[in-house]
């Protein structure tokens, strides 16, 4: 009888123990926190990758997303969230139609840390492989930037089609024009600032607001004309030097981004000097991995959110003196900030659409 009472108290014993361990490696490798490279790209396909990530991450199957599947050499990479509260507020602001989604794919796809947005879950992901970036608490301090193109839309209804959601109703004035960057504050004066050719810009936002956001839509260029048309010119002029002065003057720590030189020409460089500016460094392949980068300049030109046609019209010469106007405004400002100035060697002035989205 004692014997089986010590046989049963020991099983019992075994029983425990193993409970407890199961527990322990339960609470320690639900969610690990793992380094860079992959242990197993061939499970990817099937959902069961295993995955090493800079030590500033932290693993959650239901955030972690791959953008390069499909690509042997790539797809291995994932992109999620920073731990909370270590990444520090950033803006990412532009004027609508400069490219900030394309933008968004690169840093993410350089860094593996998603990018947020004050639009939130209403904003469609930025790649069509899976994208949790939009869904980030903004005071998380778990992205690498945010976007936010704090400017005020056009007070006109006919053209375009006001159907998104831009701004917040309570940034409006009666006479329609902006009070400077009224966001700003709020990313501590941090900020990355997109510029592109408003020639350019414009179209690729008016495409946008006439076919109610659809980030691929077009309208005709029937639509291109008439007193509309002459009014969102104006606005266009107005806003787009409006932003980048407002955003110029009140960033403290951050620069300036041109989409003809980050997405047109000298990627690499341009996406290393941001990384730098914001203090962006790999813990493993400091200071940028190679092998990301080299996947995301492989993979720059995805068709995710990008128009296979944009119908555009030329400009008459005095929609270009506005536009031209604008343009030597924001290089002033620029000149006075000590900032790069705007590439006017790249953009088109007599106006036949540059490449791009």
């Amino acid at each position: 009888m004692r014997l089986r009472f010590f046989k049963d108290f020991y099983v019992m014993g075994l029983v425990m123990t193993g409970l407890v361990l199961l527990s322990f490696y339960r609470f320690n490798y639900e969610t690990p926190i793992i380094t860079n490279t992959c242990q197993y790209p061939s499970a990817i396909a099937d959902g069961q990758a295993k995955c090493n990530l800079p030590a500033d991450y932290i693993t959650d199957s239901d955030h972690v997303t791959y953008p390069w599947i499909g690509d042997p050499t790539c797809q291995h990479f994932p992109v999620q969230f920073a731990k909370n509260k270590t990444r520090p507020k950033w803006a990412l602001t532009s004027f609508p139609g400069s490219g900030v989604t394309w933008t968004r794919q690169l840093i993410e796809g350089v860094t593996g840390i998603y990018t947020g947005t004050v639009y939130g879950r209403a904003e469609s992901p930025i790649v069509l492989t899976g994208h949790q970036g939009n869904s980030a608490d903004l005071d998380c301090e778990c992205t690498i930037l945010i976007k936010d193109h704090d400017v005020l839309l056009p007070d006109f209804a006919s053209f375009p089609t006001l159907t998104n959601n831009l701004v917040k109703e309570n940034d409006t004035r009666k006479d329609n024009k902006r009070r400077g960057p009224i966001r700003s504050f709020l990313y501590g004066h941090r900020g990355i600032l997109l510029l592109r050719n408003p020639m350019d810009a414009l179209f690729t936002f008016a495409h946008f607001l006439g076919s109610s956001g659809n980030h691929t839509g077009v309208v005709s260029e029937k639509d291109f004309v008439g007193p509309q048309w002459d009014k969102y010119i104006d606005y266009v002029a107005d806003t787009w030097a409006d932003h980048a002065v407002g955003w110029i003057e009140n960033i403290q720590n951050g620069t300036v981004l041109f989409y003809e030189r980050l997405l047109l020409e000298d990627t690499a460089v341009e996406l290393k000097r941001l990384l730098n500016v914001i203090h962006f460094v790999d813990p493993h392949h400091p200071p940028v991995d190679p092998e990301r980068m080299r996947c995301t300049l492989l993979h720059k030109d995805r068709k995710d959110h990008k128009r296979t046609k944009k119908p555009v019209i030329p400009l008459t010469a005095g929609h270009r003196l506005k536009l031209m106007s604008s343009i030597e405004r924001v290089q002033e400002s620029l000149r006075k900030k000590g900032w790069p100035l705007l590439p006017v060697y790249l953009y088109n002035l007599r106006h036949v659409e540059s490449p791009g989205i």
